[in-house]
């Protein structure tokens, strides 16, 4: 299964950053940070999960042992994926665009996101004080999208009310498990 997931990182985490090339990498670190607490592939050691405050699961079956994050959500993932063009407005899906461009709206700052991109399956956030301990994960379901809006930028601006993620770098990833 694939799930649309939008990691939201603050923006001033990168505000020193003035090389296009160096933001994305940035970024997609930053990222590749925040989604390795929801790792469900059993490749995530123990101090690992303490470090990010998850209590981990030990399992056991005759002489078999393994260790599970009960956070965990995915065995891989993607930046972009299935849903890179989900950010793009609909002018920009044209084939004569280079997929270098199409890059550019796989990651968005909250000012920038539109009518047309969707609501993603879960909803990932770093907040204060921007550490491992500091990650948030909202799972939107069907009664949420009808409340807060049909759109990303629509159910932010409902879900925020308080407007903290107003300055906010927005990541699509596609998640597989």
């Amino acid at each position: 299964m694939h799930y649309h997931v939008k990691v939201g990182l603050p923006a001033g985490m990168f505000s020193h950053i003035d090389d296009w090339n160096l933001l994305r990498e940035q970024i997609r670190a930053e990222v590749d940070i925040v989604m390795r607490k929801y790792d469900d592939s059993n490749e995530m050691e123990e101090a690992d999960m303490i470090d990010y405050g998850i209590m981990p699961e030990h399992y056991e079956d005759g002489d078999d042992k393994w260790l599970v994050n009960p956070e965990g959500i995915y065995d891989w993932y993607e930046i972009g994926g299935r849903w890179r063009l989900d950010m793009m407005p609909a002018k920009a899906h044209l084939d004569s665009w280079s997929e270098k461009f199409r890059e550019l709206y796989v990651s968005l700052h909250t000012s920038k996101l539109h009518d047309e991109c969707d609501v993603p399956f879960y909803l990932i956030t770093l907040e204060e004080p921007h550490d491992m301990m500091s990650i948030d994960r909202f799972d939107i379901d069907e009664e949420d999208i009808i409340d807060k809006g049909r759109n990303f930028k629509e159910w932010l601006r409902n879900y925020d009310k308080e407007s903290k993620y107003d300055d906010y770098i927005w990541t699509t990833v596609d998640i597989h498990n």
